[in-house]
């Protein structure tokens, strides 16, 4: 097996070579003196990651030209696993690096074994994220499913498992979660992706216009042979979002229709049953549902082959800065705006709040943001998070009994890691990057 590449950045040779020294026996090493070299190195995609000197010439006590590395890279190459190093009081430049993208920083002096350790860790990181876009960077795995932490790698793993099957699922998550591009992400890597993907949105209807949705019934006048939702998914996919708020009758009906066959049963309008895969997604729990009454039992065994629970956001650490800066590029290149990062008050405002719309808000304010100012960074205020009660962090909420339950477990293993971050962030499952924003957020003191 090849070795992976690492680049490093530096314009000192003796510092150049003693890392090449320290790394070369498990990376293929690249060495770069200048930003161009580096840029023209790292862009290809070809290296997972590299250990980049912010002070480089013409202003090498300054982080400018750094800095103007890191994202032309990431702006070429976004997988890329960029580890800054810095002057010991410049870790405002080294934080202003990993708002930007980077994916960890050190200051001066670095302790090889640590770097090595984090270099490790970035390498992992990428092989798991080009995993999860199908192999290869840019491949078609819809760029939404972004997230390292465990739940939403459980998650993706249980969608890259139905690819290779073709039964029901049910998908289960708080509004905005991203339930449809989960859906969306199992037909496409299926046996079937260029067949129809059908969306019928259960909730949004009355029960009369939604069984002419699905059936194709009081259409004949209007639209002779028009079909139902149901047989025009035949052969691909049908997507009920929020099956729980399906009538008593079309639940019925539906069990007749899309079951009839592995039920021995004749569908009630006579039809055969279409070879579609079924698709459900609800915000309410659906056991719940069915211990109610209010959901078919047997609609639901049917239809809950697979289940799986998509995390809310607030619950998801490292994933808000990482879905951030996706959407941050994603609709900087859609709406021809050259905006570049964000300020780091907007980091901390995002990494705060509780996020009661999910995915689908953090999308939609960044969005406008991006849509509305004029500057290079986006500020907390362009974002309009609000704050106290409104944003689900005021005194007395849960996230504030969560964020102090946070701040004393921090405390707790810092005190028995004798202060050192490294060793913390490993135990606690975080990245260091990660936790010195929590550490600087809580206004965590120790002493070595």
């Amino acid at each position: 097996m090849p070795k992976p590449g690492l680049l490093i950045l530096d314009s000192d040779e003796t510092a150049r070579g003693q890392m090449r020294w320290a790394f070369s026996r498990d990376y293929d090493v690249f060495e770069a003196a200048t930003r161009a070299e580096a840029v023209q190195i790292a862009g290809d995609g070809q290296v997972p990651a590299g250990i980049v000197d912010l002070g480089l010439p013409p202003q090498p006590l300054k982080a400018t030209e750094g800095m103007t590395a890191v994202r032309e890279i990431l702006s070429i190459n976004p997988l890329f696993k960029a580890v800054v190093v810095t002057g010991l009081g410049e870790m405002d430049d080294a934080l202003r690096a990993v708002d930007m993208g980077a994916f960890d920083f050190f200051t001066k002096p670095i302790a090889i074994e640590d770097v090595r350790l984090t270099i490790r860790r970035a390498v992992n990181t990428y092989r798991l994220q080009v995993e999860s876009m199908g192999g290869q960077p840019g491949a078609a795995w819809p760029g939404e499913l972004i997230g390292l932490c465990q739940p939403m790698q459980e998650v993706f793993s249980t969608v890259r498992k139905l690819a290779e099957v073709n039964i029901p699922v049910l998908i289960q998550g708080e509004t905005g979660s991203g339930k449809e591009t989960l859906a969306r992400a199992v037909h496409r890597i299926s046996s079937r992706p260029s067949m129809p993907f059908v969306k019928v949105a259960c909730d949004s209807m009355p029960e009369t216009i939604l069984a002419g949705e699905l059936f194709g019934e009081g259409q004949e006048e209007t639209r002779p042979g028009a079909k139902g939702k149901i047989d025009l998914g035949d052969g691909g996919t049908l997507y009920l979002e929020e099956a729980g708020a399906l009538s008593p009758a079309l639940q019925k009906r539906l069990l007749g229709r899309l079951f009839g066959r592995s039920l021995d049963k004749t569908p009630p309008d006579g039809k055969a049953c279409p070879d579609t895969r079924v698709i459900a997604s609800s915000t309410r729990d659906m056991k719940s549902l069915v211990r109610a009454g209010e959901f078919s039992e047997e609609l639901y065994n049917r239809l809950a082959i697979i289940t799986f629970a998509v995390p809310p956001l607030r619950d998801r650490g490292e994933d808000v800065h990482m879905l951030s800066l996706y959407f941050l590029k994603k609709y900087s290149k859609e709406l021809g705006r050259q905006v570049l990062g964000f300020a780091p008050g907007a980091v901390e405002a995002m990494a705060e709040y509780a996020w009661p719309g999910n995915v689908r808000e953090m999308e939609n304010r960044i969005r406008r943001a991006v849509s509305h100012i004029r500057k290079k960074e986006i500020a907390a205020e362009d974002l309009a998070i609000p704050a106290g009660p409104e944003a689900g962090n005021g005194p007395g909420s849960l996230t504030d009994t969560r964020e102090a339950f946070r701040k004393r477990m921090i405390y707790e293993v810092l005190c028995r890691n004798f202060g050192n971050v490294t060793r913390t962030a490993n135990e606690l499952g975080i990245s260091r990057q990660y936790l010195s924003r929590l550490i600087a957020r809580f206004n965590i003191k120790i002493s070595r």
